[in-house]
């Protein structure tokens, strides 16, 4: 008899992550259809987020699962933006184009074998850089609210920009919070940060188009915003601790 392991369930969100990223190259490359390339990302983020979810809930997280979902990330986040991009733009740059379209791939990859590396165990209270996800949404939210609101890309070259910085702060130190698990039955501060995030998620579900992409420079900042906080407090906290060492040597010269 044929035993079905319960890591089949979190690894066919898996593979249809990895099918999204895939159909998004196809749709970039050959229907030269941009916005739905860009929709297929967004949806392999939604399915990337839900099979470690599934992983927890059905407790079948494991090694392979980790790995599995890694190579799909660099198909979906890496190689699909990549592409999109090129497609979308850096085609007419010629070799500056390649350069610069390579980044997410290139970072991306980075990104991923840096964090297999650091994981300890299958939970994690933050990350380190920005996540591939998020870079490779930053990026198809750009395309679908330049496609559905102007006819064409609205600040010349902003895309070269947003790529080299969403991949330079995947390798970066900055740290990004993972998103909050809260219920309506929690605190009050968890009913109202579960209120705030269901008008999110009904603002984005009517205007996806238009709110995606400056959602995620939001995160994007946030990230940026709470390490310059975090460095500068640390920095505080040391120039005080060696005022402190500086007055008890004086203290004990006095003495002496």
């Amino acid at each position: 008899m044929i035993r079905i392991s319960r890591s089949i369930v979190p690894n066919s969100f898996t593979v249809g992550n990895m099918l999204s990223g895939y159909m998004s190259i196809v749709f970039s490359v050959n229907q030269k259809d941009f916005t739905l390339a860009a929709w297929m990302i967004v949806l392999a983020a939604f399915l990337d987020a839900i099979d470690g979810k599934v992983a927890r809930i059905t407790n079948s997280s494991s090694k392979f699962g980790v790995e599995y979902d890694s190579l799909a990330d660099v198909v979906s986040f890496g190689v699909a933006p990549s592409v999109l991009i090129y497609q979308y733009y850096f085609i007419h740059l010629s070799h500056i184009g390649l350069f610069f379209s390579f980044f997410p791939v290139l970072f991306g990859s980075i990104r991923l074998a840096r964090f297999n590396v650091e994981l300890t165990g299958f939970t994690k209270t933050h990350f380190s850089g920005l996540p591939i996800p998020a870079a490779a949404i930053t990026l198809a939210s750009y395309i679908l609210l330049s496609e559905k609101y102007f006819s064409s890309e609205p600040v010349p070259r902003l895309i070269m920009v947003i790529t080299a910085v969403v991949s330079l702060l995947m390798v970066s130190n900055v740290r990004y919070e993972v998103f909050p698990q809260v219920t309506f039955r929690g605190s009050k501060k968890q009913k109202i940060i579960f209120s705030g995030l269901i008008v999110v998620g009904v603002l984005l579900l009517l205007f996806p188009n238009l709110l995606i992409f400056p959602f995620m420079i939001l995160y994007i900042l946030s990230g940026l915003i709470f390490s310059a906080f975090q460095k500068t407090t640390e920095h505080r906290r040391r120039r005080k601790s060696k005022n402190v060492e500086n007055n008890d040597e004086d203290d004990e010269t006095d003495i002496e």
